[in-house]
């Protein structure tokens, strides 16, 4: 019995004797610069059409591509920026595709220069947003944007729109 007592007391003490916080070294690299690599010249690859109303209620059919249905690929964005890689102008040339936004050239910047969820399209006072999808495969050439369509205040569809860098 007292080498069983032994034994738990030397276990707990080894246990808070080794509860000690690492030390972790310094992080390696360079921070991500999302704005500098958002910059270039994207053809539009993807367009999927969200039903939010079939997404709140469960329902089995909540997305479809519709990529092909309209002339989306013909669609080039490009986003400029300035010397230092901060956003400056933006066109968007829509070929026969339909539209993603009212504005097809002027000003574009962001809500967050290091974490960017929201662009803001700018031109003479009239402006637009797009929402950030994801940013996460922007080094693999990949950019997604989002775009709400709403009716009294509802969103009822959600347009995601995937870009290539050419």
């Amino acid at each position: 019995m007292k080498k069983i007592k032994y034994i738990v007391l030397v276990s707990i003490i080894a246990t808070i004797w080794g509860c000690k916080p690492e030390e972790f070294g310094p992080i390696v690299g360079s921070e991500e610069n999302f704005l500098k690599e958002m910059q270039g010249t994207w053809s539009l690859t993807k367009v999927t059409q969200v039903d939010q109303n079939a997404v709140s209620n469960g329902w089995p059919y909540k997305e479809l591509d519709i990529t092909n249905i309209y002339p989306y690929k013909e669609l080039v964005a490009s986003f400029q920026g300035d010397a230092s890689g901060n956003p400056s102008t933006f066109t968007i040339t829509p070929g026969n595709a339909p539209k993603i936004t009212d504005l097809n050239s002027g000003n574009w910047s962001v809500d967050n220069a290091k974490a960017p969820s929201v662009i803001t399209l700018s031109n003479n006072g009239q402006t637009s947003t797009l929402t950030l999808g994801s940013y996460a495969n922007l080094k693999n050439g990949k950019f997604y944007l989002k775009r709400e369509k709403k009716v009294n205040g509802k969103t009822i569809l959600v347009y995601q729109y995937e870009f290539t860098k050419k």
